[in-house]
């Protein structure tokens, strides 16, 4: 039996929701590309901010939130972090912030 994309994306919404990650795969090699296209400029390319503002990853600054508050926080933008809703999935989000979260 095929998925349908409507419920490939319910079935990764509710796993954000319950906080499993058995419904889909985190791609860290997607993950790095993208941080490094979006991410780095500001919070360097190994976490450690290039902008005084910018949390530090390096230090895990705000990554032990939940997944779905970070992906809301990126989407949305904040402070001077522009807004990636429309121009980066969820699924690619959270491929950024896994890979956020395994730099030193």
């Amino acid at each position: 039996m095929k998925k349908t994309r409507v419920g490939k994306r319910a079935l990764f919404l509710l796993s954000l929701l319950l906080g499993s990650s058995a419904a889909t795969a985190v791609d860290l090699q997607r993950g790095q590309r993208i941080y490094n296209t979006h991410c780095s400029v500001c919070h360097g390319l190994n976490g450690v901010p290039v902008i005084q503002q910018a949390p530090s990853f390096a230090n895990k600054d705000r990554l032990m939130q939940p997944d779905m508050a970070l992906i809301q926080s990126v989407k949305m933008g904040k402070t001077l972090m522009p807004p990636f809703m429309g121009i980066l999935k969820d699924e690619e989000i959270l491929d950024a912030i896994h890979y956020a979260r395994i730099l030193r």
